[in-house]
């Protein structure tokens, strides 16, 4: 099977698989693997690169908590990619260096608000005073010119707070509000009974957002129920090996090869599709 270029995945997820400072209890992410080497991940963003991919995500985990970030970024910065970071921010300190990274390397940086007050949000993340850090760091990219997004995972445990939340998203003014149905995968499928949120009654909450915000900030919001990311996206594991959300199973990861294999492009073409159409526009203008 030869993939159209233009239906080909053109953005690559790279975790950070190791660990995260955060206990979020949904997570699909199957932390306490092999630690990252930093010689394997370095590989892993050249192959991203070479395999002519445009965009790349580094993720986790939080990649802010690797010293070795900075390097990697602006490799693939050179390399020609576009530089997506998303943080928790626990491990984003407000450094000149940071800043330095951010202003010049980063072409986007995305953090989680799941809530509108810390008794929501600290909820959802399971982590106490999280709210307050991620509002500091928000307000300090802002102020600094950052072009920066929001990532929201709706469950039923904060679907109510959505439209309150709405509020405080539009008074921080980034440059994209991500709002994800919570999806019952990997480690997070063992707490599905308690987020599991039924596909109408998200995109009931996003009709009621999108009141609260008006049609003047409707280019502001990207919405992604639990289908619509499957299939869209190869997701790399710090040791270079590739998944993606299953077709047939919505609960779990479907391995597909090592970004190594001599043919990865062809096996990840043969699987992947596009990048699904509410992120398309995210990076239109950046590039």
């Amino acid at each position: 099977m030869t993939a159209d270029f233009n239906a080909r995945a053109t953005r690559v997820v790279l975790n950070f698989s190791h660990r995260c400072a955060l206990n979020c209890e949904w997570c699909y992410v199957p932390f306490e693997t092999t630690r990252a080497q930093r010689h394997v991940v370095t590989g892993i963003v050249d192959r991203i690169a070479s395999l002519r991919f445009q965009t790349i995500t580094f993720g986790g985990g939080d990649p802010f908590q690797y010293p070795y970030i900075r390097d990697l970024a602006e490799r693939a910065k050179a390399a020609g990619l576009i530089v997506h970071i998303d943080t928790h921010g626990k491990s984003l300190t407000q450094s000149l260096a940071n800043r330095q990274l951010v202003s010049k390397t980063i072409d986007l940086i995305g953090l989680p608000l799941d809530g509108p007050n810390s008794n929501v949000h600290d909820d959802m993340r399971s982590s106490s005073g999280h709210f307050d850090i991620v509002m500091r760091r928000l307000r300090w990219l802002n102020s600094i010119g950052a072009q920066f997004k929001i990532n929201t995972v709706v469950s039923r445990r904060n679907v109510d707070s959505l439209a309150e939340l709405a509020m405080h998203v539009r008074d921080l003014a980034p440059w994209r509000w991500s709002i994800y149905q919570y999806m019952s995968l990997g480690p997070g499928a063992r707490v599905s009974t308690v987020h599991s949120l039924e596909l109408a009654e998200f995109h009931s909450a996003i009709s009621r957002l999108r009141e609260k915000l008006g049609s003047q900030n409707e280019s502001l919001i990207e919405v992604s129920d639990k289908d619509s990311r499957r299939l869209t996206y190869p997701i790399v594991h710090h040791d270079g090996t590739v998944f993606v959300h299953s077709k047939e199973r919505v609960d779990s990861l479907q391995h597909v090869c090592s970004i190594f294999d001599p043919q990865a492009r062809q096996a990840i073409d043969e699987i992947c599709g596009a990048e699904r159409a509410a992120a398309v526009t995210r990076y239109l203008a950046i590039r």
